[in-house]
């Protein structure tokens, strides 16, 4: 059984569509690059066994569910043998990634707000707990970008674009 980092044309070709979309018909798939679909089906499974797709989802668009605000939140708890802290900051529901990191700062989360009220309280929040520095996030439009997708937009480009509304 090959390993992840042994994909061949195919398989690039196959995470190029499913990272287009991944609700695309398996059939249509085949088509596109040439093998059966029973080949293609058997390509994702393989790449699903070994780790490279860990699974299928939904992405939604926080601006759609009013939280526009986004930011950067680091984070150094009081003691680091304070698990407790660590995990009340870690586990906030406006928390939506959490890194463990090394340097300044045992983590860095992105947070995500309905208003800078929520922000406010967030930060004061975390502040009983340890040390937060923030950061606002102005745009958000290069993150997640593919791996086997072409991406060819000029990130100049989508980095000067005016945001919009977050």
């Amino acid at each position: 059984m090959r390993k992840a980092n042994e994909l061949d044309e195919y398989d690039r070709r196959i995470l190029a569509l499913l990272e287009e979309d991944a609700r695309r018909p398996t059939s249509d798939i085949a088509r596109t690059v040439g093998l059966s679909a029973a080949s293609v089906s058997e390509r994702i499974a393989r790449m699903s066994d070994i780790g490279v797709i860990q699974g299928f989802g939904v992405r939604i668009d926080p601006g759609a569910l009013c939280c526009q605000i986004a930011a950067l939140v680091r984070f150094e708890p009081n003691s680091y043998s304070d698990a407790e802290s660590v995990r009340k900051a870690a586990s906030h529901p406006a928390v939506r990634s959490c890194y463990k990191v090394l340097g300044n700062w045992l983590l860095i989360m992105v947070v995500r707000v309905r208003t800078m009220a929520e922000l406010n309280a967030l930060l004061l929040e975390l502040n009983e707990h340890g040390k937060t520095e923030s950061s606002m996030i102005v745009n958000s439009e290069l993150e997640d970008r593919p791996w086997f997708l072409a991406d060819e937009r000029d990130p100049i480009d989508i980095l000067r674009r005016k945001n919009r509304g977050y």
